[in-house]
């Protein structure tokens, strides 16, 4: 699945093990460019910031998430995924 319409369809996202609703989470999946603000959240006192650039070159995992060098591991999930 396309990572982009994957977060467009999430309300939360787990970051290595941290649980957040993001601030922030859209991007066009097909009007995007590369530097567009994709995500932002405050995990852990500190600003999360991914471009769309950032989520295309993410690593697919087997599990469905992804690996983003700079960030670890990050997971888009719906409210249902939750319960």
């Amino acid at each position: 699945m396309n990572i982009l319409r994957l977060m467009n369809q999430s309300e939360y996202i787990q970051v290595n093990n941290q649980l957040v609703k993001p601030e922030f989470m859209y991007a066009s999946e097909d009007y995007a460019d590369d530097d567009d603000i994709a995500l932002e959240a405050h995990i852990n006192e500190a600003d999360l910031v991914l471009t769309v650039a950032d989520l295309e070159d993410a690593t697919p995992l087997a599990d469905g998430a992804y690996w983003i060098e700079r960030v670890g591991y990050i997971r888009f999930l719906g409210r249902h995924a939750l319960h």
